[in-house]
């Protein structure tokens, strides 16, 4: 491994937008809850926080003030950077982007193209991008396939995207490491250079395929939206801290040290106070 590798940015993804309490008794749901979870999730090696806000009947919501109360929760008890999503499904454009509200230090970008005209929807991505700009806010763009990366390339020749270049190379579930390992070296290698990238999803593989994006240079997302069974496929994870400090053994095992949450601001090019 070589000795001049950054750190490794570990980005908790502690619920997301589906999973609900009957699934796992320790999603986090309610803001006190969700940042509960992100500060232990820091203290196990977390540097990132990837937030999906949610309503009491634990339904999705993108109302600007239950981001909010999120987003004050949590800077009371750590520091971790935060990064709100903007591609919960069922939203129209511009409800995604409400939380832009809260000038956020980092979101994540959908580049989603399903639908009955592609081109309205590439032209909604770029638009999205366009506020997101506007914003300040760093954004991840998430990568499914080869087509969303083409509309990420397309952002950034427009200039709607700054570097360094953030990406999300979501693995979905691959039917074979071989075959979530070839996604995953396939996409990382398409990456404009220089890039910003984490290894995201995996299925039963989620913990060989973050170790081979360990091993590459990568950096690795964990939480209860990606997974919430244990590494090893028997039964349920314990908890989202505990996964985080599974893989913050991982990446020290692999001779890789794990970013804080200034070292990861510093990486991302975001002002220490940003978001404070």
């Amino acid at each position: 491994m070589p000795s001049d590798l950054a750190p490794v940015m570990i980005t908790v993804a502690p619920n997301g937008s589906r999973i609900r309490s009957t699934d796992h008794p320790k999603v986090p749901v309610s803001p006190q809850a969700i940042a509960a979870t992100i500060e232990a999730c820091v203290l196990a090696g977390a540097s990132i926080a990837h937030i999906h806000a949610r309503a009491a009947d634990e339904s999705p919501t993108h109302e600007v003030s239950v981001f909010r109360e999120i987003v004050d929760e949590t800077r009371r008890r750590c520091d971790a950077v935060l990064q709100l999503s903007l591609g919960t499904r069922g939203f129209t454009p511009e409800q995604a982007v409400a939380p832009l509200a809260l000038f956020p230090e980092m979101v994540s970008l959908p580049l989603r193209l399903n639908g009955p005209d592609p081109g309205e929807a590439k032209r909604m991505v770029h638009a999205m991008a366009a506020k997101v700009h506007a914003s300040a806010a760093i954004p991840e763009m998430s990568i499914y396939d080869e087509a969303m990366l083409d509309t990420a390339l397309e952002l950034i020749e427009a200039g709607l995207v700054r570097p360094p270049y953030c990406f999300g190379l979501v693995l979905g579930t691959p039917d074979s490491f071989e075959q979530g390992a070839r996604k995953l070296m396939d996409l990382a290698a398409a990456l404009p250079e220089g890039a910003l990238w984490w290894c995201a999803k995996g299925g039963r593989y989620q913990l060989e395929l973050r170790a081979l994006a360990i091993s590459l240079g990568g950096h690795v997302r964990v939480g209860f939206e990606d997974s919430i069974l244990a590494f090893d496929g028997n039964g349920l994870a314990v908890d989202n801290a505990d996964i985080v400090r599974r893989i913050a053994d991982l990446c020290k095992a692999m001779g890789r040290t794990i970013a804080t949450p200034a070292q990861a601001r510093a990486m991302l090019g975001a002002p220490e106070t940003s978001g404070r």
